[in-house]
């Protein structure tokens, strides 16, 4: 098995790790093998740590529990489903997925172009939930230019879609928007919007890319949903799924949303990921059923802006398609994601 050795890690390092324990600890989250410091590390080292866990619970720690893809991962089960997994798609590839897998049940939808508003809400074979991402100017939405339109697309929208201006919007500016979409910007069109459309069955929310504590600026407070694109070549080396760096990194998002969010169990979505390797669904899957559920929408284009480089074209393997039914199957409806 490929892996980092524990000898011979610096002091940062171990000091990394044992954040990232004092974080997971401190949220009663741990759900595998605790990192553990190569140095012995002292009183001061220990308080150093600590104020790092509470600084920033990104910074990827010390990694022992790596295991190969195309190998079980060491999760159980849940003894008992905390929450629904719902899977689905980008629009491109919805047909074949969703004939693939027949209890698909979200489809991820992009109007690009400034102020592009169609009349109706987009409809898909299975009448699956859509969420719908789209850039209105923020100075036309804020005045109330774009009430009208926005609100005639939320009347034939169903019960339970969603919707999301800018997407991906950061300080990276992967996607490569207008200058005028600034954080400010996206938290006040994600506010208008919530407000906007709070008595009909259009529910607002964020979707960002990359660390959620990184990007509180981009994510207004008490919306109906947040949501972080995630990929798994991310958390992969060398065909090795680090596990507890990629808990680490739920761990913050989940803390930071339910801050946002005002409450315990916020509704979540990873509104894209891919992988070629099935135990990734397995471990995002699992993760999320036990924290309250989640909606998960595979992404199948080539790889493109934020996308990760495993990123294709469907069809993935026949292993990728058929662990997918089968999680569908165990976390899936009978009942409403919230």
């Amino acid at each position: 098995m490929a892996g980092r050795a524990v000898t011979g890690v610096s002091r940062r390092e171990a000091l990394a790790g044992a954040a990232a324990v004092l974080a997971c600890k401190s949220l009663g989250e741990i759900g595998s093998k605790p990192v553990v410091a190569a140095h012995p590390l002292t009183a001061h080292d220990r308080v150093r740590a600590g104020h790092a866990a509470i600084i920033d619970q990104c910074h990827d720690p010390v990694i022992h529990n790596r295991r190969p893809a195309g190998h079980p991962l060491p999760l159980r089960p849940p003894r008992r489903q905390r929450g629904i997994v719902r899977f689905g798609a980008n629009s491109e590839e919805w047909r074949n997925f969703s004939r693939a897998v027949t209890k698909a049940g979200i489809v991820r939808d992009y109007w690009h172009g400034t102020d592009h508003i169609e009349p109706l809400w987009p409809q898909f074979r299975g009448r699956p939930r859509v969420l719908l991402s789209f850039e209105p100017h923020p100075e036309h939405l804020r005045s109330g230019l774009l009430d009208a339109r926005i609100l005639q697309l939320a009347e034939t929208a169903p019960r339970g879609s969603m919707l999301t201006p800018w997407y991906e919007a950061g300080p990276n500016n992967c996607r490569g928007y207008p200058k005028f979409v600034t954080g400010t910007a996206v938290r006040e069109c994600q506010w208008y919007l919530h407000r906007l459309l709070r008595h009909t069955n259009v529910r607002v929310g964020s979707v960002i890319c990359g660390p959620a504590d990184q990007l509180t600026g981009w994510m207004a407070r008490g919306l109906d949903f947040y949501g972080d694109d995630t990929f798994g070549d991310w958390f992969t080396a060398g065909g090795v799924l680090e596990v507890t760096r990629f808990e680490v990194r739920q761990i913050s998002n989940l803390a930071t949303w339910r801050h946002l969010a005002g409450r315990p169990w916020p509704a979540v979505l990873i509104p894209e990921t891919s992988s070629s390797h099935p135990e990734w669904y397995s471990l995002l899957a699992s993760w999320w059923a036990r924290r309250g559920g989640a909606g998960i929408c595979t992404f199948w284009s080539g790889p493109r802006g934020c996308q990760g480089s495993e990123a294709k074209r469907w069809p993935p393997p026949r292993a990728v398609i058929t662990e997918i039914r089968r999680l569908s199957a165990l976390y899936g409806p009978p009942i409403r994601l919230w």
